[in-house]
Parts: C-alpha cells; sequence; structure tokens
C-alpha cells in the first residue's frame, strides 16, 4: 500500500516547486524586460534633438500628471487615469469609471503648473472629459528704460480640454481633444491672447499585453495675440503658432511591469525640425505599490504610486514625480491625486 502521507508530502513538495518556477518565471520576465528598456535607452541615446520650450504653448508640453512625468511621458498609448486625454483623447474611451484628479507641479524660480480634471465613461463604447490646466510666474521683477524698480509683475497661461472618445469596433478607439487657450502678458499696460486647438488620436488593443497609439497633437493651434502697439510691421496683434506634433507609441504590460515610450515628429511649416524619445516603466513592488523610472528627452525622472481606500475599497490614488530641470534650473516635484467613483 501506498503511503497517504508520502502522498501529501510528494504533493507538497510538487506545489512549492511550481509556485516557486512560476514566480522565476515571473522574475525572469521582468529582467528581460528591463534589460531591453536598458537597450532602448542605448540606442535612443544617439538621436539628438532641438529645444523647443521656446515655441508657443511650451506649458501645454511639460506634462501633467506625477505617474505619466515619472514613467518619463511617453503615454501615447497607455490610459493615464490621472488625465487621460492629455497624452492620447483615445485613451478616455476606455475608462471604467468617473475619475477627478488634481495635479501641482512645484517648479523652481517662482513657476507654477497646476492642473485638474474630470473624466467619465459614455456608455455604451464612449467616453467625455473636461480639464482646465493653468501656468505661470510670479515675482517678475519690473524695470524701466532707465532700470529703476517699477514693481513685481506676473504672468499666466490657461488652457482648456474637452475631450471624446468612442471605441468604433472592439479594442481600437478613436478621440479628439478641443483646446480653448488664453494667455496674459505684462507688456503695455497688459497683453493677452486667445486661441483653439484640436488634438486627434487613435489607440490599438489587439494583441495580447500591447497597445499601440497614435496622436496628431495641436492641429493648427496658435495663440492670436492683442495689443494697442505694433509687432512686424502688423497693426493691433499677431498670430504664434504652435508646433504640430505627430506621436506614435506603444504601452507593453505582462505581469508586474509595464513600459511604455513614444517617439514625436516635431513638425515645422514644410519639414520636420525635431525628433523626440521619451520612455520608462511601472514596476509593482506590492499590488498597491508602484515604483517608476524613465527618461524624457535626455532627462531622467523617477516616482512613485500609491493606491488605497478612501470612501471604497482602492478608489483613491497618489502618485509622486521627481524630475530634473535644465542647468542652473533646480529640481521639480510632482504630485497627483486622483479619486475614482
Amino acid at each position: 500500500m501506498v503511503d497517504p502521507t508520502s502522498i501529501y508530502f510528494s504533493a507538497g513538495i510538487y506545489h512549492q516547486s511550481s509556485m516557486s518556477n512560476s514566480y522565476s518565471s515571473v522574475r525572469s520576465k521582468i529582467w528581460i524586460n528591463l534589460f531591453l528598456l536598458f537597450v532602448l535607452s542605448t540606442l535612443f541615446s544617439i538621436v539628438s534633438a532641438a529645444d523647443i520650450g521656446g515655441y508657443a504653448g511650451s506649458f501645454l508640453r511639460v506634462g501633467t500628471t506625477a505617474r505619466s512625468i515619472a514613467m518619463g511621458g511617453g503615454m501615447t498609448a497607455d490610459l493615464d487615469r490621472g488625465f487621460a486625454a492629455y497624452h492620447n483623447p483615445a485613451s478616455v474611451a476606455f475608462l471604467d469609471k468617473r475619475h477627478i484628479s488634481v495635479f501641482h507641479h512645484f517648479l523652481p524660480l517662482d513657476r507654477y503648473l497646476v492642473s485638474t480634471s474630470f473624466a467619465t465613461p459614455l456608455p455604451p463604447t464612449g467616453g467625455v472629459g473636461i480639464a482646465l490646466v493653468s501656468a505661470g510666474v510670479d515675482e517678475i521683477d519690473g524695470r524701466d528704460q532707465t532700470g529703476h524698480d517699477i514693481g513685481t509683475f506676473s504672468a499666466a497661461e490657461y488652457a482648456a480640454y474637452f475631450s471624446f472618445a468612442n471605441e468604433l469596433v472592439k479594442g481600437v478607439s478613436v478621440g479628439v481633444n478641443v483646446k480653448v487657450l488664453y494667455q496674459s502678458f505684462p507688456v503695455d499696460g497688459g497683453t493677452n491672447a486667445s486661441g483653439t486647438g484640436v488634438d486627434v488620436g487613435i489607440i490599438i488593443r489587439k494583441i495580447k499585453n500591447i497597445d499601440i497609439g497614435f496622436m496628431y497633437q495641436d492641429v493648427n493651434t496658435r495663440f492670436a495675440w492683442k495689443s494697442a502697439g505694433e509687432d512686424a510691421g502688423h497693426a493691433g496683434g499677431y498670430e504664434d503658432y504652435f508646433p504640430r506634433q505627430l506621436r506614435i507609441g506603444i504601452n507593453y504590460h505582462p505581469e508586474l511591469i509595464r513600459v511604455v515610450g513614444d517617439y514625436t515628429f516635431v513638425l515645422g511649416d514644410e519639414t520636420v525640425y525635431d525628433h523626440r524619445v521619451r520612455f520608462g516603466c511601472e514596476y509593482f513592488v506590492y499590488p498597491n505599490v508602484a515604483l517608476r523610472a524613465g527618461i524624457d528627452h535626455f532627462s531622467p525622472t523617477l516616482g512613485a504610486g500609491l493606491k488605497y481606500s478612501l470612501l471604497k475599497r482602492n478608489d483613491a490614488y497618489v502618485d509622486y514625480a521627481f524630475r530634473l530641470g535644465q542647468r542652473g534650473e533646480g529640481f521639480s516635484h510632482i504630485f497627483t491625486y486622483i479619486f475614482t467613483f
């Protein structure tokens, strides 16, 4: 006869061995993914790119949520729960809950960047969202032509987002952002600008663990300035066009880890005058705790996220990101608070 104890003991060894093998398999996949990310970062490091920060609308190219910034910002194919429409309006169609978020970017040199957003599913296959982004500089030292102090000034920029997306067929979504813009600048007694713009995006979820995204950003987006003076021969005002961006992104999400990235063509009037690469990863050390790292145009980023229970189980998130600034600019600390219902 076979001893039942030996059967139980053997089964226990087999069960432990299976769990150990499964865990080792997951760890192996994670290390393979991290190695691939390192290879990608090495390849992308040879890509040269110009600085587009001086063009109109730069405050909308800094990034919004802490999660996306911590992962390098390459979220064209991912669903960023803090501000789904920002990286790709098509992602709004894949929301399964209503999301409210508040974002604060602590910047050096008396600058600020804040945003708030709301997005909700629109049954049966759509989603809508609204958001407001504001950026500015306080304590600008004012001087007249002779150098005398004339007080301090502030400048501010605003953008309101209205987003809609619909899943045309299973796994394929198309979305659009309509943006309303306003900017004030303390020159000649007060100068202001207003404008509109459009973003169009597509997300494809047809391959297991892989999502692909496309976005055409800032289509005909511009500031129309109004002032009493003349500039470059144009009495009463002129227009600043935002550089258009064509982005292609990927989101690879096997067990416990997520790798995202995108490649951006920055388009001028007749040519491509810049290329930008952003990528990063997210690793869940615990079910509710994530560590993140990325590269945003050669600048490293780090961060972490925590899911917790506020009114219901796992209905809230707090995310943090740390980003190195340009030389002489200082560090940036970014926080996002998200509530779902």
